[in-house]
């Protein structure tokens, strides 16, 4: 009977996220792109079946669709997760609280994903991606201008509702008769914890939730569409793109500024070249687990599980760009890690108080359920211990759910386009890229190569964009 019991609290348990997305994720980062396809698909399917994880994963499909080359599919998943999302914009922080709050019976997993700030921003710039690769300028302004409102959300929502549910997780924990402040201040806990999150608590994003690489793709749009006033606007984003960047890394953005700046009072731009590298893969969650403090004398700890940042190695560490005789370096314009990590450690201390007011929960109700089937030596109690601690056992998990394809970084480069339209590239990792067709310098047109290379040595997936003078970089009348 016991054995029974077990296999079917068992048969509840799912693999985590980490586990599920890993063939997808390790064809994708040694840059086997139609494999990742492949092995992702039926995992798309599945998901699609149910709410509750299913924005993660058309965020993933979007990434996954476009480096294989399958435009159309990308648009579709990136315009789903993107009206998926978009209803949360107005919603109030108590409305997601609430709804997190409840998993404190189980763990953070049964709650439906809806999806960090940075996911929201980088869903509407890859998606500006696409319609720039269709050459379609309005449909990528607005995106680019969604990914923009839901920095402004970030701003105005976050600390509100990071604020609450830590109060939500306090007055549980002290329903429950559990102190997470004393149990925060107990040396094993406190030192495991700062051995876990000590060098990720050193990681700041950008300001504002801002991600430059969002910020001057957008300011790029503008420039891109010809008119006077998306110009001026330009020269504002361009600038502050450069702001939030290193001074090394500073000098393109500073260029583009003042060349929008002059196109805003009627000047024309010279050709140009951007291009976009996107390296290495973002961090992934893995969980680890620690011992806690309980106030009973007969069980006087249990095991909770939390989640913690890992970064992964990273791709090509920047690249050359060649044009004529005249070679330009890259340039770091976002640092990914930065911004999940940022994103992460404004949210650490909920996740914190929620995991140790459900672990303790979990083990205090299991003491209790004991109790009142007659005592820790009967029949119908040791069922229940047996039950509550496979229960125990199953939610004890951490939520790893993450947006795994995303890069480590985004480097970059602009310079004006060579008289014979074709640039070389070469990677930090040693690959030659080229020759690319560009517009050239007569054309007075602009192009935009996108790269992504998810690690050293793997194939590069390239789309060039290429926008005439006729199409971009005729100044109209604003």
């Amino acid at each position: 009977m016991h054995a029974a019991l077990i296999v079917v609290i068992l048969g509840l348990v799912g693999c985590s996220h980490d586990a599920r997305m890993r063939p997808t994720v390790e064809a994708f980062s040694r840059g086997a792109y139609a494999k990742a396809e492949e092995t992702f698909e039926p995992l798309l399917e599945q998901r699609r079946e149910s709410a509750k994880d299913r924005l993660l994963y058309e965020l993933e499909a979007g990434m996954i669709f476009a480096t294989a080359g399958d435009d159309q599919r990308s648009l579709d998943a990136f315009a789903f997760a993107d009206e998926h999302s978009w209803r949360f914009l107005d919603e109030a922080p108590d409305v997601r609280v609430s709804e997190q709050a409840a998993a404190l019976l189980l763990n953070q997993t049964i709650v439906e994903y809806r999806g960090t700030s940075y996911d929201r921003i980088l869903c509407n710039t890859y998606q500006a991606l696409n319609h720039l690769a269709r050459h379609d300028l309005e449909r990528a302004g607005v995106s680019l201008r969604r990914a923009y409102e839901w920095q402004r959300d970030a701003v105005e929502k976050n600390a509100k509702e990071i604020e609450t549910l830590e109060d939500k997780a306090d007055a549980a924990g002290r329903k429950q008769g559990y102190d997470t402040e004393s149990t925060l201040r107990d040396p094993q806990v406190k030192g495991s914890l700062d051995s876990a999150y000590g060098a990720i608590r050193e990681m700041r994003g950008y300001a504002e939730f801002a991600v430059p690489y969002s910020t001057y793709l957008q300011s790029l749009q503008q420039m891109l569409t010809g008119r006077a006033d998306a110009a001026a606007q330009a020269t504002v984003g361009f600038r502050k793109a450069a702001g939030m960047l290193r001074d090394a890394d500073r000098a393109y953005a500073e260029a583009d500024a003042l060349a929008a700046e002059e196109a805003s009072i009627g000047k024309r731009p010279p050709a140009m070249v951007y291009v976009l590298l996107e390296s290495g893969m973002g961090p992934a969650l893995k969980e680890f687990k620690i011992s806690i403090p309980l106030p009973l004398r007969t069980v006087p700890y249990v095991g909770a599980s939390f989640p913690v940042l890992h970064f992964e190695p990273g791709g090509p560490s920047g690249f050359t760009a060649r044009a004529g005789s005249a070679s330009f370096q890259s340039s770091l314009l976002t640092d990914m890690d930065q911004v999940v990590a940022g994103d992460f450690n404004r949210r650490l201390p909920a996740i914190i108080a929620l995991t140790l007011v459900s672990s303790a929960g979990k083990a205090v109700g299991t003491y209790f359920a004991q109790e009142a089937a007659g005592g820790h030596d009967s029949d119908a109690a040791i069922v229940v211990a047996i039950a509550g601690a496979v229960f125990q056992a199953a939610t004890n998990s951490a939520d790893l759910r993450i947006w795994r394809t995303l890069p480590k970084e985004v480097l970059y480069a602009r310079f004006p386009a060579p008289a014979d339209g074709l640039i070389h590239l070469d990677l930090g990792d040693g690959q030659r890229i080229g020759p690319i067709a560009v517009e050239s310098e007569e054309s007075g047109g602009a192009t935009i190569v996108h790269l992504r290379v998810p690690s050293s040595g793997a194939t590069a997936a390239i789309r060039t964009m290429r926008f005439p003078s006729t199409a971009s970089h005729e100044l109209q009348p604003s």
